[in-house]
Parts: structure tokens; sequence; C-alpha cells
């Protein structure tokens, strides 16, 4: 068995999703930094459905990864209510957002730290 063998599908999607959840959790900052700027639109990375799609894609074709090529570019989300400055972030929204993916994100690394938790009582001598 080679190294390679060693990741994976489960823990490429893994790190993809924490890539992303990394990047959204920069985007809310950006977003909550910016609660009282005149005309700051919020902002948002959708990584979920690209991953949903490509694992779908890659369902159907032999040796697949099943993995985006990358993490889709930021959005501006339009569909949230606009004050008279023009800025449309509401705090209450955005810390909400913020706590959701500090969970997610903590629960994918606990499921890699464990995968590697395994790997290695595997690998280790025998006594």
């Amino acid at each position: 068995m080679s190294i390679p063998g060693l990741f994976d599908a489960t823990m490429a999607r893994l790190s993809y999703g924490l890539d992303g959840l990394s990047q959204r959790q920069t985007l809310i900052a950006d977003n909550v930094a910016n609660v009282d700027t005149p005309g700051y639109l919020t902002h948002d990375i959708p990584f979920e459905q690209s991953l949903q799609d490509a694992m779908q894609q890659g369902a159907n074709i032999p040796g697949a990864s099943g993995l985006p090529a990358a993490l889709p570019g930021a959005i501006t989300r339009n569909d949230l209510r606009v004050r008279n400055d023009g800025n449309n972030v509401d705090i209450d929204q955005q810390m909400t957002e913020m706590a959701q993916t500090s969970v997610t994100y903590q629960a994918a690394a606990q499921l890699i730290s464990s995968k590697f938790a395994m790997l290695a009582s595997a690998i280790a001598p025998i006594s």
C-alpha cells in the first residue's frame, strides 16, 4: 500500500471542508468589521454546493476524487435587507453564522484527528 492510499476520499473531502470553513470564517470576520461601512454588502463562500455537485459527478466517473478543482470564489449576498446607507450586514446573523461555522470546523477537525489516531494505532509496533 502506498502512502497516498492512506488518505481516502473522506479525508480529502474533510480537508476541502476545512478550507471552505476557514475561508467562510475570514469572510464573516470581514462582514462584522464592515457592519457600519456605508455601501458594504455581506459576502459568503458557497463551498458546500460545489462539493456536493463534485461528489455526485465523481460517483459516475471511475477514479474521480469527487472534489472540486478549487474553492469557489466569494459571493455577494443580495438576498438580505439593505439599510438606508446601502449596507446589508446583519450583525446577529453574522454572529450566528460564525458560531455555526466554528462548531462545524471543530467537528471536521475532530474527525480528521480521529482518522489519524486510527492510522497511528494501526502502524504502531506491537509490544
